[in-house]
């Protein structure tokens, strides 16, 4: 009976910890700010097209994974979350390390893409028109579209689960696709994000467990001594 009990409070000490790991998520919206920055101080940028890239057709079919993205993300991060702590911090680690460089690539070198006139004739095509106006035209390299989709494709493991895995790596795919043909990016883009992401992973994987576990309980921390510091005494 004793056994059960502990058993039960430490499932639930374990959902609290990976409640409080959810503070991460926090890292986007500032992590974006310079990606709004950076689309505005521009008013133009190098164009780096392929001859590959003039052969890839405009499908407007590609902006559904291209907005699932978003979902693809959030759905992935938790997942990895809920299957290892460790691995859920190294995403994390390599995500903001992965989107702090494109960053600095916007400062140092925009890029441009030049977007097809899309009608809007059916549902999908208006869908792109609003991407097109909402996202500017500018710092496409590397892809963080690609950046972060390759990061969850990397960190979903086959053995947490085979059917979630296979669906990652092909709904990934479809999104990393999805950047060429509604051309929001260019052939480049991708390449350059693959290859950003693989050293990123490749220095990742030499810090060491102590280090990644400081870095892990840190809001646990902090949450534990602003308890600390706010108890009642009678």
């Amino acid at each position: 009976m004793k056994t059960e009990y502990f058993k039960i409070i430490k499932k639930i000490k374990n959902v609290d910890i990976k409640s409080i790991d959810l503070v991460w998520f926090l890292l986007f919206p500032i992590l974006n700010i310079n990606y709004i920055v950076a689309a505005n101080i521009v008013e133009s940028g190098k164009n780096i097209e392929l001859g590959f890239d003039r052969l890839i057709p405009f499908e407007s079919i590609f902006i559904i994974p291209y907005i699932y993205w978003y979902i693809f993300i959030t759905i992935g991060l938790i997942y990895i979350l809920y299957k290892s702590r460790s691995e859920y911090i190294k995403v994390f680690i390599a995500i903001t390390i992965g989107m702090s460089c494109c960053y600095v690539i916007y400062y140092i070198f925009p890029t441009q893409i030049i977007r097809p006139v899309v009608d809007k004739s059916n549902i999908l095509n208006k869908l792109v028109n609003i991407i097109y106006l909402k996202d500017k035209p500018f710092n496409c390299f590397p892809s963080i579209h690609v950046l972060n989709t390759y990061f969850i494709m990397r960190y979903t493991k086959f053995e947490y689960n085979k059917k979630y895995f296979y669906y990652t790596q092909t709904v990934g795919v479809l999104i990393i696709l999805s950047t060429v043909f509604i051309k929001q990016h260019f052939v480049l883009d991708i390449i350059a994000s693959i290859i950003l992401c693989e050293e990123i992973i490749f220095l990742i994987n030499k810090i060491k467990s102590e280090s990644l576990n400081k870095i892990l309980d840190l809001p646990l921390r902090i949450k534990n001594r602003f308890d600390k510091n706010n108890e009642i005494t009678y």
